[in-house]
């Protein structure tokens, strides 16, 4: 009999695939933005033309937020909610690396490229928002930084692998071998991607046997969607961070576009140093930003960004005016690797600066807009260096770059957020960083709801007078942010909330080790000190509270039963 590897039911089986699956979208990310504009300025294309290229492959992940409802709505439930359309995109991954063989003469053919290689970050797009999608499906609460953090490490081997693989392999054997051995290592991914289940019971194939292991769903309003988006999409905070996305697009793309051609062009690098250098440096950034989360926490968001970019722009500036150490091979290397180092060190701040205003019931979608924000402004980043490269020198080209990232400062420095107590619930999230990167996007998809800590389910806004708080739609289990308990504590707003089964609820609270559904952070188990058998939990980051169904109610009633109960409940450990 077969082994069966069933995502719901093993943690290793969920870090497994994640990381791989990861690894498989970083394989575009090392070859087409990496590898391939290296070569190309090898093979004598001109900047403008290879920019172009860059500034085009990249508008696919800038759309990938419109997979997301398309995923909501079309689904095959035989094979799993998310996996029918992670073996489609895997599968299309793998076909349009097939079709690079079709370019022949790539100097020559560059709108030809332009569209496989569009084509192939449409599949890659689409697998990550699928896999995204999946894994919070099929992932506890407490279990989502550690997968998050092995599906990015998974993504930093996969482009730092194939970028210097590939390096080697299309100055050796040409673009036709490089593809195929593209397109090898993503058909093995999704091979053995085949033989992993999302549920028990569930087919493998299309005309396997099996049968769904879930109840259709009725997809949720997509009105009721953007009417939330609009409360705090269009805020004075957000139209900053919007314009501090789109600058740091500009100059993530501009800076992409312009350093592997003046590495290959200007500092007479090879194809395959190039790609090493930004393999071995890209791993060690990963690294560094991994670690930034505490620094992130106590300094905040916005000062350790500040700090980063300001070392962008006085590297830009440094290496304009330092023109006379260019013939210095050690000189170059390190100002390049620094450069290297720094990108997704930058990324993993935006990130937490985004994450810090997200925190409405549509923050999934609200922090993907961001994120397309900025990958718009990276396609438009790496055409503006194409308009302007040939009429520009190679100092100039570092100058301009540098005053984009002075004005990326300028933006940054009109944002003010600030979390403070009080019925805003935008500002009572205590934010934890768990990171994803890549060279093209970054973050998970999500479903825009909060997600049960017991049962995994949506959590429902309510609104309860001027507060709101978030019911479970399954086990009606409730969360209450800071300050919302001690409001709403009144038996007639209990009999209005509260109306789940208690009996269910008892079950429910049995499980009382789990992660934070706001923040993330880690619960403490409480007991109401006027009435010690009701048990609930409590956030030490946020201080939000969760209450199983009917302990709400319990809690907002006292009777004479509360008096025996007092003396035969045991103390919770």
């Amino acid at each position: 009999m077969a082994t069966k590897f069933v995502l719901a039911d093993s943690p290793r089986v969920r870090y497994a695939t994640g990381s791989m699956m990861y690894f498989a979208q970083g394989i575009p990310a090392g070859l087409l933005h990496i590898a391939l504009p290296a070569w190309l300025a090898s093979q004598g294309v001109g900047a403008g033309q290879i920019a172009s290229f860059m500034a085009v492959i990249v508008l696919p992940w800038a759309f990938k937020l419109l997979s997301g409802p398309l995923m909501d709505h079309y689904e095959f439930l035989p094979m799993g909610r998310r996996r029918p359309w992670v073996l489609g995109a895997q599968l299309g991954l793998t076909l349009s690396f097939f079709a690079l063989m079709l370019v022949e003469r790539p100097a020559e053919q560059i709108g030809l490229l332009m569209l496989i290689g569009v084509f192939i970050n449409i599949f890659a797009a689409t697998q990550d928002v699928a896999v995204d999608g999946m894994s919070i499906d099929l992932t506890p609460v407490e279990e989502q930084g550690r997968l998050n953090a092995s599906m990015a490490f998974g993504k930093a081997v996969g482009w730092g692998v194939s970028s210097a693989v590939s390096g080697v392999l299309l100055v050796t054997f040409g673009l036709g071998v490089t593809a195929i051995v593209a397109a090898m290592v993503t058909a093995f991914v999704l091979l053995l991607f085949i033989q992993v289940l999302e549920r028990e019971g569930e087919r493998r194939l299309p005309w396997s046997d099996g049968k769904p292991a879930l109840e259709p769903r009725a997809g949720k309003s997509l009105a009721g969607v953007f009417k939330g988006l609009n409360k705090v999409l269009w805020t004075r905070v957000s139209l900053i961070l919007m314009l501090v996305m789109v600058f740091d697009g500009l100059v993530s793309g501009y800076g992409h576009a312009l350093m592997p051609i003046a590495a290959i062009k200007l500092f007479g690098f090879t194809t395959p140093q190039w790609s090493n250098l930004v393999a071995v440096m890209g791993l060690a950034g990963a690294a560094v930003a991994l670690g930034l989360g505490p620094l992130i926490d106590r300094f905040g968001a916005k000062r350790m960004l500040f700090l980063t970019i300001l070392l962008v722009a006085l590297h830009a500036f440094l290496l304009a005016k330092t023109q006379t150490l260019w013939q210095d091979t050690l000189y170059v290397k390190v100002m390049l690797s620094v450069w290297i180092l720094l990108g997704p060190v930058t990324m993993v701040c935006m990130i937490a600066l985004a994450m810090t205003i997200c925190s409405s019931v549509n923050s999934a979608t609200q922090f993907a807009i961001y994120m397309s924000l900025a990958n718009l402004g990276s396609s438009a980043g790496a055409k503006i260096y194409g308009m302007v490269a040939e009429q520009t020198s190679y100092t100039e080209a570092y100058i301009t770059l540098g005053l984009l990232t002075l004005a990326l400062l300028g933006a940054l420095s009109f944002h003010r957020h600030r979390h403070a107590g009080g019925s805003n619930r935008a500002q009572q999230t205590a934010p934890t960083y768990t990171v994803g990167m890549s060279t093209s996007g970054a973050g998970m998809y999500m479903s825009g709801a909060m997600r049960c800590p017991k049962c995994r389910s949506d959590m429902d806004e309510v609104e309860v007078g001027d507060a709101v708080i978030d019911r479970c739609s399954t086990c009606h289990g409730l969360w209450f942010d800071v300050g919302e308990l001690e409001r709403l504590r009144r038996k007639e707003v209990a009999a209005a909330i509260d109306i789940g089964d208690p009996a269910k609820g008892k079950v429910q609270n049995t499980n009382d080790r789990y992660g934070c559904p706001r923040c993330g952070g880690q619960m403490v188990r409480m007991v109401d000190p006027r009435q010690k058998h009701i048990w609930y939990e409590e956030c030490g980051a946020c201080h939000g509270s969760y209450f199983d169904a009917g302990e709400f109610t319990d809690l907002t009633t006292r009777s004479l039963s509360d008096i025996f109960k007092r003396f035969t409940t045991p103390e919770r450990e």
